[in-house]
C-alpha cells in the first residue's frame, strides 16, 4: 500500500474522555477496570468491568453514539478546515450475532453520530460489523477512496460495549469472562476510539505512518475443535510485512488484543515462532491495553494506533517501527504495520 499518515487520534475509555488523558493513563500502566453491580453466575460476585463514567447514561444505539461523537469531534478539531461532511466517517462495531447488540445499530449509528455533531454525513461514510477486525476493513476501504480521489483525509473509529446483561449472561455461560472460578477469560469494558488518516504527513514530520495492511481468515476459531496452528494471523502478518518491504526483525514492538484469554496468546506465539528469522539485540516488545481498558471489541484497532503514536512522539517506543495484529471471535484477521516518518 501506498501508505496512509495518521494525522490525529480521539479517545472516550475507562481512563479518560479523550485521547491524551486515555494514552498518558496507559503509559503509566493506571487501570480502568472496577467491580460492578452486575454478578457472575457461579459465584455471585461482582463482574470486574471497565465502564465509562458518563454524566447521563442511555441504552442501545444511544449509548454507542454519545461514545463516539465526542471520539470523532477529538480528531476533527485537531485539523483546521475539515468536516465531517468532508470525510468518511468508517466505523467497526460488534459482529451482528452478538447477544445484548442494539437492533438497527449500522442502520441508526452514523446517523445518531451525525445528530450529536450537528453535521451532515459524507456519502461514502460507512460501518462495518467485524468486531476488532472492522476497523481494517473500514482502512482498506479509505484506502481506496483517497486512491480513487473521492476524499483526502478519512476517520476511521471503532466503537464497542461489553456492558449489557445479556452479553454478559452468554459470555459467562461460555466460561469467557474473568470470574470467580474461570482464570482464563476476558474482563468486559467498553469504549470508542477514532484516528484521522490523511495522503500526507502535513507539516508535522513526527506523524506515523501506515506502510502495510494484510488480512485473513482463521478457521480455527475460539469455538471450533479444530487444533489452532494460527495460519490465519500468520497470513494476515506475513502480507502485511510484505506490503511494507519489512522483516519481523526490523519492527521494535507489537501492539495487539491480547484480552486474557489463553486462545489469543497462543495464536500471538505463533508469529516471531514463524516469522522472525533475524538477528535481534532486544527481544520483540509485547503491548496489549485491554488489561487496563478491558475488552472494547471494535475499538480496540483505533486504540492500538492512537497508543503507538502516542508512544513514538513522547519518545517511549522501544523503535520507529510497530505491528499491530487483532482477530475476531468469527476468524476475522488483521495485521498492520506502522513505521514512524
Amino acid at each position: 500500500m501506498s501508505g496512509l499518515w495518521l494525522r490525529a487520534s480521539g479517545m472516550v475509555t475507562a481512563l479518560g474522555y479523550n485521547a491524551p488523558a486515555s494514552l498518558a493513563a496507559l503509559r503509566a500502566g493506571v487501570s480502568g477496570v472496577r467491580t460492578r453491580l452486575w454478578a457472575d453466575e457461579e459465584g455471585g460476585e461482582p463482574y470486574a468491568c471497565a465502564q465509562v463514567s458518563l454524566p447521563q447514561r442511555w441504552a442501545g444505539v444511544a449509548l454507542l453514539a454519545d461514545l463516539l461523537s465526542p471520539a470523532v469531534l477529538e480528531c476533527l478539531q485537531a485539523m483546521e478546515g475539515v468536516s465531517l461532511t468532508d470525510i468518511p466517517l468508517l466505523v467497526g462495531v460488534s459482529e451482528p450475532d452478538r447477544p445484548g447488540r442494539p437492533g438497527r445499530l449500522e442502520q441508526e449509528l452514523l446517523g445518531a453520530v451525525a445528530d450529536r455533531l450537528e453535521a451532515r454525513l459524507h456519502p461514502d461514510s460507512a460501518v462495518f460489523p467485524f468486531g476488532q477486525a472492522g476497523a481494517a476493513q473500514a482502512i482498506a476501504l479509505g484506502q481506496a477512496l483517497i486512491q480513487a480521489g473521492r476524499a483526502d483525509h478519512i476517520l476511521v473509529a471503532g466503537v464497542d460495549s461489553y456492558l449489557h446483561r445479556d452479553t454478559l449472561s452468554r459470555y459467562d455461560q461460555q466460561r469467557r469472562l474473568l470470574c470467580t472460578g474461570n482464570s482464563n477469560g476476558f474482563l468486559p469494558g467498553e469504549a470508542a476510539s477514532a484516528v484521522l488518516l490523511s495522503r500526507s504527513a502535513g507539516d508535522d514530520a513526527r506523524t506515523l505512518r501506515i506502510v502495510g495492511l494484510g488480512q485473513s481468515m482463521e478457521h480455527a476459531t475460539i469455538d471450533s475443535t479444530e487444533p489452532l496452528l494460527g495460519q490465519g494471523l500468520t497470513q494476515a502478518v506475513r502480507t502485511a510485512l510484505a506490503a511494507a518491504g519489512m522483516s519481523l526483525s526490523e519492527i521494535a514492538f507489537r501492539l495487539t488484543d491480547l484480552s486474557g484469554e489463553h486462545y489469543k496468546f497462543k495464536e500471538a506465539m505463533f508469529i516471531p515462532m514463524r516469522l522472525d528469522r533475524g538477528e535481534r539485540s532486544t527481544p520483540l516488545a509485547l503491548w496489549h491495553p485491554i488489561e487496563y481498558l478491558g475488552e472494547i471489541g471494535a475499538a480496540i484497532l483505533p486504540c492500538l494506533l492512537s497508543w503507538a503514536d502516542h508512544a513514538i512522539r513522547w519518545g517511549y517506543a522501544p523503535g520507529p517501527r510497530a505491528l499491530c495484529h487483532v482477530g475476531s471471535d468469527h476468524g476475522h484477521r488483521a495485521a498492520l504495520v506502522l513505521q514512524h516518518g
